[in-house]
Order: structure tokens, then sequence, then C-alpha cells
């Protein structure tokens, strides 16, 4: 996270809210030693599923995925 002063931040006020809303990474600000954070409301553009941690779903040989067998599909067994 950028940590910035309050000078800083009145010095460049635009560009650092244009960057927190580009990123949506949060910017501390230092003001008479607490401190204050700037960050988007709403994560703007950002599906869940870009959040999600990817994982490696097909074990073995990729190839092979197409010989393998599934299951058969038996037209009035399946239907009932």
């Amino acid at each position: 996270m950028k940590k910035l002063t309050l000078t800083t931040l009145r010095q460049q006020i635009f560009q650092i809210a244009d960057e927190v809303l580009l990123t949506g990474q949060p910017v501390s600000i230092e003001r008479n030693g607490k401190v204050l954070l700037l960050s988007p409301a709403v994560e703007l553009n950002k599906s869940k599923s870009l959040k999600l941690k990817r994982r490696k779903l097909i074990t073995g040989d990729a190839e092979s995925l197409h010989t393998a067998k599934v299951g058969e599909w038996r037209e009035p067994q399946n239907l009932r």
C-alpha cells in the first residue's frame, strides 16, 4: 500500500485519485500521527470470478482427455 503525507496528497490529488480508481489499491495518508485511507467505494470492473484462486483442474496429460470414456448414453434409460 502506498503511503503519503497530506502535503503530497494536496499537491497530487487528481493523479492519486485516478491511480486509486484505476488500480483499486488504497493509499494511506498520514496526518498528525494518524492514518487516513483513500480507497474506492466500490471495486469497478472486478468480477467475482477474477478474485478466485487459480487451480490446476486437469490431472495428467490434457491431450488424453479426448480419448477418455466419460459414460455412455442410453436414451431410454437416461430419460427416466
